[in-house]
C-alpha cells in the first residue's frame, strides 16, 4: 500500500473539474507492485467512517488487496463512543463473516469475548421473572458451523479491528464533508478542505450520516419512542452457568440483563417517553428504581448493585428502511443506511456483513476486469452489493421494531393497563394475549433464528462450515430449554453449599 494515497491529497488547484471541487488528477496507485497496464490499479476504496462497519469493510477490502483508506473524524471518540455504549453482542451471522475475511482477527475477537450462546437466553415476565418463551442459538449455530454468539467489549473490538486494518489506511481528524461523482472517480471532502479521489466512496459514518444526506438530501432519523437507561454492574447472578441473557417484559417498560464476562452484567432499561428527557443530578438510579418498583428481583437487584455513576442514558433512533442505498459511486453501509433498534442485538452484525459483501463485490468486479481487459464496473459492482443486502436488512430492521412493540405492549396478567382496575393483576391471571403471543414465539422463533444466525452463511465464499471444540453448549441447555424445573435444580445445584 503506497502511502501517497493517504498523506497526499489532492490540493486545490484552476483545473476546471468542477465548480466546488477543483482538483489536480492524483498519480495511480497500483497494487501488488504494479504493472504497466492501467488495468492491473486495484480500485480506490475510499471509506467515510472508522466505527466497526468501516474497519470491517476497510479490514475486508485490504485482505482482498483493494486500496482503501478510511476517514474517522476522531478516533479516540470513536473508542469513548464505545464506553459509552457499552459491550457488543456479536452473534453467529457476524462471527461467520468475520471468519470469511480474516481467520486471525476473527479468533482474536471470539477469545476476546464472552459466551452467551452455549447457554438459555430469552423473554420474561417482569413482575413474576418467571419464563415466557426461551431460545436457544446454540443448536442454529451448531448444526451449521458457525461460531456461537459472544458479546464483547466495543473498545476492544474497535481496538482489534483498527490494528489489523493498520493505522497507514486509518486517517484520524479527518471528516467527510461532501463529495462529488464525475462519472470516472469520484472526489470526497473533508472538513479542513483537503480532497481524495477514489473509484468509489462508502458512506460508513453513523446515523447521521453526511455522505447520506448529500446523496439523498437531509432527513431525521426516528425516534424509537424509548429512552434508554444503561449500565454495568459487579454482579454475579445464581443463575449465570444456566443464562446468558434475559428480556424482561412489561407494559410501556422492559428490561435486558446480559453477562459480559468478568463477574460484570450489562443491563438496559427501556422506558416509553417523549424524546429529550434529563435527569435530576445523580437522580438515574433513584428514578429507575421508582420506574420498575414492584418488578421482580433479577431486576431490582442488578439496578441496585450499579453505581450511579456507571448509569447512562441516551433515546433510541433508527431509520426508515429504504431500498435505495445509493448512486454511482457512492453506496452506504451499515447505520448511515439501515439504523435499527437494538432489540435483536443485530445492528453491528448486520453492518459486519454488509462490509464482507461489499468488498466481495468489489474484488469480483476487479478480477472481471482482468478478464475481460476493461475497466472495472464500479457501479454495476456497488448494485449487486445493494441488490444482495436490502432484503435481508429489511426484514431484520422490520423485526427489530417489533420486537420492541411486543416487548412494551406485553400484559403478563389481567388488570396491567387498566387504571382503577389494576387490583387485578394481584391475582396473577395470566392475560389471553399473553397465552396467544407465547404459542405465537415458540412456533416463530425457532425458524425465525435460524435465518438470522444462519440465512447468510452461503454468500461466504472460501469458509468451511466448522465449529470449536471449546463452543460447547451447557450441559443442561436443552433440558432446562422443555423444563422449567431443570433450571430450578441447576440453580441449586451450583449455589454453595
Amino acid at each position: 500500500m503506497s502511502s501517497n494515497v493517504l498523506h497526499n491529497p489532492i490540493h486545490l488547484s484552476t483545473t476546471r473539474t468542477h465548480p466546488q471541487f477543483r482538483l489536480k488528477k492524483p498519480g495511480r496507485i497500483r497494487a501488488g507492485g504494479g504493472g504497466s497496464s492501467s488495468r492491473a490499479a486495484a480500485p480506490r476504496v475510499l471509506v467515510a467512517g472508522g466505527g466497526i462497519g468501516g474497519l470491517v469493510l476497510a479490514l475486508a477490502a485490504k485482505r482482498k488487496g483493494l486500496d482503501v483508506v478510511v476517514f474517522e473524524k476522531d478516533l479516540s471518540a470513536v473508542r469513548g463512543e464505545g464506553q459509552y455504549r457499552g459491550p457488543i453482542q456479536i452473534q453467529s451471522n457476524a462471527l461467520a463473516a468475520l471468519e470469511a475475511i480474516d481467520m486471525d482477527v476473527a479468533e482474536e475477537v471470539i477469545a476476546a469475548g464472552c459466551i452467551t450462546g452455549n447457554r438459555l437466553n430469552g423473554l420474561v415476565d417482569g413482575l413474576s421473572g418467571s419464563w415466557y418463551v426461551k431460545f436457544d442459538t446454540f443448536t442454529p449455530a451448531a448444526e451449521r458451523g458457525l461460531p456461537v454468539t459472544r458479546v464483547i467489549s466495543r473498545m476492544t473490538l474497535q481496538q482489534i479491528l483498527a490494528r489489523a486494518v493498520g493505522s497507514d489506511i486509518i486517517l484520524n481528524e479527518s471528516n467527510v464533508v461532501d463529495f462529488v461523482d464525475n462519472g470516472q472517480k469520484v472526489i470526497a471532502r473533508l472538513d479542513n478542505g483537503k480532497c481524495y479521489e477514489g473509484d468509489v466512496l462508502v458512506g460508513a459514518d453513523g446515523i447521521r450520516s453526511k455522505v447520506r444526506t448529500n446523496l439523498f438530501g437531509p432527513t431525521e432519523a426516528e425516534y424509537s419512542g424509548y429512552t434508554c437507561y444503561t449500565g454495568i454492574a459487579d454482579f454475579i447472578p445464581a443463575d449465570i452457568a444456566t443464562v446468558g441473557y434475559r428480556v424482561f417484559l412489561g407494559s410501556k417498560q422492559y428490561f435486558v440483563s446480559s453477562d459480559v464476562g468478568g463477574g460484570k452484567m450489562q443491563w438496559y432499561a427501556f422506558h416509553k417517553e417523549s424524546p429529550g428527557g434529563v435527569d435530576i443530578p445523580y437522580g438515574k438510579k433513584e428514578r429507575l428504581l421508582k420506574l420498575f418498583e414492584g418488578w421482580c428481583d433479577n431486576v431490582i437487584e442488578l439496578l441496585i448493585a450499579t453505581d450511579e455513576e456507571a448509569i447512562l442514558r441516551r433515546d433510541i433512533y433508527d431509520r426508515n428502511p429504504t431500498f435505495t442505498w445509493g448512486k454511482g459511486r457512492v453506496t452506504l453501509l451499515g447505520d448511515s443506511v439501515h439504523a435499527m433498534q437494538p432489540n435483536l442485538g443485530q445492528g453491528g452484525c448486520m453492518a459486519i456483513e454488509d462490509g464482507h459483501q461489499l468488498a466481495e463485490e468489489l474484488d469480483k468486479a476487479w478480477k472481471q476486469s482482468f478478464e475481460s481487459q476493461s475497466a472495472v464496473d464500479i457501479v454495476s459492482s456497488l448494485k449487486r452489493y445493494e441488490d444482495a443486502r436490502k432484503l435481508r436488512v429489511a426484514i431484520i430492521h422490520a423485526s427489530a421494531r417489533m420486537a420492541a412493540y411486543m416487548a412494551s405492549t406485553y400484559k403478563g396478567y389481567l388488570g396491567v393497563g387498566l387504571g382503577p382496575l389494576s387490583f387485578i393483576t394481584k391475582y396473577r391471571i395470566p392475560h389471553p394475549g399473553r397465552i396467544a403471543g407465547g404459542i405465537m414465539l415458540e412456533i416463530v422463533m425457532p425458524s425465525m433464528l435460524s435465518w438470522v444466525l444462519g440465512g447468510n452463511r452461503s454468500k461466504l465464499e472460501g469458509r468451511a462450515p466448522h465449529c470449536r471444540i471449546s463452543d460447547k453448549a451447557s450441559d443442561q441447555l436443552l433440558t432446562c430449554i422443555r423444563d422449567d424445573y431443570a433450571l430450578e435444580r441447576a440453580l441449586f445445584s451450583h449455589r454453595p453449599k
